[in-house]
């Protein structure tokens, strides 16, 4: 695969002095997409710097094949998807590990993480559109009746561009404008759930473990769904994926401030098997990683101790 993208890599550079042959676009394309071989050779990869490094080279070819092949369904998503996860794995997660006293670093990778989630938003709703004229001004609008025209087929699409939607969001709650669509991102992801529950072995039921944790309970936030959802994405993953944990760890046991909990769910994502599942190495790698973290530095987010709590319970008895 390595091989055969040089190559086509060497045909676009020697026809790149006047412009890139549109065959030739496609197939890199199909060599990047979603199922050409090169997406699996970042997602088994368990070195997240090495991908960290490789990625930005990734996504700058997905925009200058976008450039001449505009219309490309399947590049949109695989650059949708490159997006989304690249803002969430290297940008946001590494923003929230950083010490205290980084604030200036933090908030750059913060605010480059809502640029790269909201550019992986647009070329989801740009395949969409494309499937569907008029899609993304009545996604926009209050009456998303669009929605109902779509199929299984799209939920991939539907799934990244309510993902990179409510990343943005998550980055950045004082964006009023942005606050505000959250719940036309949550319409799109809700269509996909309609479409297909067990999508990607449960995906979209980890999506709903924050989304119904973060919500605030007059809006339709729901910690009880929270948990509901959790149970169906660890269901369905089957042991494979170490994310649902870790992230009903942060956004319901800190909340909450359930350290025992909490403790025992991170512990639960230390114990899922990286090297056994190569479709989730990298992202099972980078979530142990983030566990670990957490783990470390419990004072940080708990105003009472594991110790001091069973200390505590001790002098109760």
């Amino acid at each position: 695969m390595i091989r055969k993208l040089l190559a086509l890599l060497a045909l676009i550079l020697v026809l790149a002095g006047c412009s890139i042959n549109q065959m030739a676009v496609r197939a890199v394309s199909d060599a990047l997409s979603t199922g050409g071989g090169e997406v699996d050779a970042f997602s088994s990869d368990n070195d997240p710097e090495l991908v960290g490094d490789a990625l930005p080279f990734v996504l700058k070819l997905y925009d200058t094949l976008l450039a001449e092949d505009p219309e490309n369904e399947e590049l949109l998503l695989s650059s949708a998807s490159a997006y989304v996860s690249y803002a969430n794995g290297f940008l946001q997660t590494r923003a929230t590990m950083l010490d205290q006293t980084e604030y200036e670093r933090r908030e750059k990778l913060i605010s480059r993480a809502k640029n790269l989630y909201i550019r992986g938003r647009d070329r989801a709703l740009r395949a969409l559109e494309l499937r569907y004229p008029g899609f993304t001004e009545s996604v926009r609008s209050d009456d998303p009746a669009i929605l109902a025209e779509t199929a299984a087929e799209d939920v991939p699409y539907l799934y990244w561009a309510a993902a990179g939607w409510l990343g943005a969001v998550s980055t950045d709650p004082f964006d009023i404008g942005l606050s505000m669509q959250a719940a036309r991102a949550g319409a799109l992801m809700d269509r996909a759930f309609e479409l297909d529950p067990a999508y990607d072995e449960g995906a979209i039921h980890e999506f709903y473990i924050a989304y119904y944790a973060g919500l605030p309970e007059g809006l339709g936030g729901s910690r009880e769904k929270a948990r509901h959802h959790f149970e169906r994405a660890v269901e369905l993953a089957d042991g494979r994926k170490a994310s649902p944990y870790v992230s009903l760890a942060t956004s319901v046991a800190i909340p909450q401030q359930e350290i025992r909990r909490f403790v025992e769910l991170m512990e639960q994502a230390l114990e899922v098997d990286a090297e056994a599942y190569p479709q989730y190495r990298l992202i099972n790698t980078i979530k142990q990683e983030e566990a670990r973290f957490y783990l470390d530095n419990l004072d940080r987010f708990f105003v009472v101790g594991l110790d001091e709590l069973e200390n505590a319970e001790e002098e109760d008895e």
